[in-house]
């Protein structure tokens, strides 16, 4: 049995999550709940993709944002990951 969630009941769930609540802490409530809706948007977009290309996500994202674009990315947030990995081990 197929559930449909609106956009908005989905943002809710994840403006519920304790990360979002710490993004909110840092960012505001107001860039917290586009962020919100942007990302509901960005995953519907990415499924409905695989759904009838039935391709990878990562040539999903590769295609959305350009081939230069997905390695800026990935590389940025490899780096951020293992900036944060560290710092939390430095203080353990």
């Amino acid at each position: 049995m197929e559930m449909e969630v609106s956009i908005k009941e989905a943002a809710d769930e994840l403006l519920d999550t304790k990360i979002f609540k710490k993004v909110a802490e840092r960012n505001g409530d107001r860039f917290v709940e586009k962020l919100a809706l942007w990302l509901v948007r960005y995953i519907l977009v990415i499924s409905s993709l695989n759904e009838s290309l039935e391709i990878s996500l990562e040539m999903i994202l590769s295609k959305l944002h350009g081939d230069d674009n997905f390695k800026k990315i990935l590389d940025l947030t490899e780096h951020m990951f293992i900036r944060v990995h560290e710092q939390l081990n430095k203080y353990c």
